[in-house]
């Protein structure tokens, strides 16, 4: 693969951004701030195209939406404030917003929109998951609490208008069923290793901090609060040996893509299952997780300490389902774990840190640049001490492969 260079090409300096969204359509990014703004840069000039103001909490997330290329949804405190990027204004208040929507019990931590602009998800402190239709401009009825702790993230299903999978403070990743009006599935992500195998959830426990959910919609990622990832798989889409990977992608049945594709109405939904997990992806807390915009085969991952990896997504799945079920064999024949291999810890493609750029890495955003050469590129956001101040200054840097 080609290496991530070590310094990023290009610095945009601005506010403290805990949340980064990339519109691959128009070249745009997003920065939700602490500072109560949002900006929206022009990455093909790396200025900034629209600055919204006037929010009462911080911008804790943001989401475009694929119906167009001029709508964003700004989700501060409770509500989730609509603009259209074409009004003239370099600078739009609250005010100027074109829609906003109230009702949540507590502050928003995530919305995102589903793949037909159809709907969108918002998941807050309160544990609660609320699903608004885009067309009645309505909130779904609400459904019944399944997180009795903070709800951190939620991610649409692709091809599956009416399925989400959501995560919180609970350690539990709940599979939704919007079409169902229900929670189809509760995940456990609390793992204890088996005597003999260290662990770190006793110091920091397996919270869910974010989910990718690849593309096809048959298998997904959840970053955790030790810094392991948990993969999810559907049956249409088991973990598989590396060296068949193209085989067995182009070798599925058309019954099973008709599976996985089917699912528009929520009719026809399936378990998730669980497959391997990286038990030391990261030496703290991975914050963000994500399938690469620019190839969905690899996994990009960032954790509090400033770390960053790419993963092979399919080795990753494969290899972590070995080692766990090595490790279950030793604990059957009472062997110690540190007698085999087990406990290498799989490698990434790439690792690199951030320290000389940022002194905490908030959130990483990937996508594939517009351009003729159609360059791949990872925003990551994070700040830095400003010379000879101890204050923290916001940054957004671009790396590039």
């Amino acid at each position: 693969m080609a290496q991530l260079q070590q310094q990023p090409t290009s610095l945009l300096i601005g506010h403290v951004a805990p949340v980064l969204t990339l519109d691959n359509q128009e070249w745009m990014l997003a920065s939700g701030s602490e500072d109560k703004t949002c900006r929206i840069w022009d990455l093909r000039t790396n200025k900034v195209h629209k600055a919204l103001t006037g929010f009462e909490s911080s911008v804790i997330t943001t989401a475009f939406t694929p119906a167009d290329a001029h709508t964003i949804y700004v989700g501060s405190g409770n509500t989730i404030y609509t603009y259209d990027l074409r009004m003239e204004s370099l600078i739009l208040n609250t005010a100027q917003s074109t829609k906003t929507y109230g009702g949540a019990e507590d502050e928003i931590n995530q919305i995102q929109v589903n793949h037909r602009a159809t709907y969108l998800a918002a998941c807050d402190d309160a544990g609660d998951v609320r699903v608004l239709d885009l067309k009645s401009h309505k909130w779904m009825r609400q459904f019944e609490r399944k997180h009795d702790n903070i709800a951190m993230t939620i991610q649409f299903v692709p091809k599956k208008d009416l399925q989400a999978l959501s995560g919180g403070m609970d350690k539990l990743v709940v599979a939704w069923d919007f079409y169902k009006s229900r929670a189809t599935q509760l995940i456990d992500t609390d793992n204890p290793q088996p005597d003999g195998v260290q662990s770190k959830q006793l110091f920091n426990p397996p919270f869910v901090h974010s989910i990718a959910v690849h593309p096809s919609g048959t298998r997904a990622a959840i970053g955790l609060g030790d810094g392991s990832i948990q993969f999810l798989h559907t049956s249409a889409d088991p973990p598989t040996a590396p060296s068949t990977s193209e085989e067995v992608g182009a070798g599925s049945s058309k019954k099973s893509k008709k599976k996985a594709s089917s699912g528009g109405s929520g009719k026809n939904s399936e378990g998730w299952l669980l497959g391997g997990r990286l038990s030391d992806a990261h030496a703290s807390p991975v914050a963000t997780i994500e399938y690469a915009g620019f190839n969905p085969e690899w996994l990009v991952t960032s954790a509090s300490n400033g770390s960053i990896a790419i993963w092979d997504d399919r080795s990753s799945r494969y290899e972590s389902v070995q080692q766990q079920q090595l490790l279950q064999e030793l604990v059957r024949k009472q062997q110690p774990p540190e007698s085999l291999p087990y406990g290498r810890p799989l490698q990434p493609m790439q690792e690199f840190r951030t320290r000389d750029v940022f002194e905490r890495v908030n959130c990483i955003s990937t996508g594939k640049s517009a351009d003729s050469g159609g360059s791949k590129k990872l925003f990551v956001a994070g700040t830095h001490p400003r010379i000879g101040e101890k204050s923290l200054q916001g940054r957004i840097a671009v790396y590039h492969l």
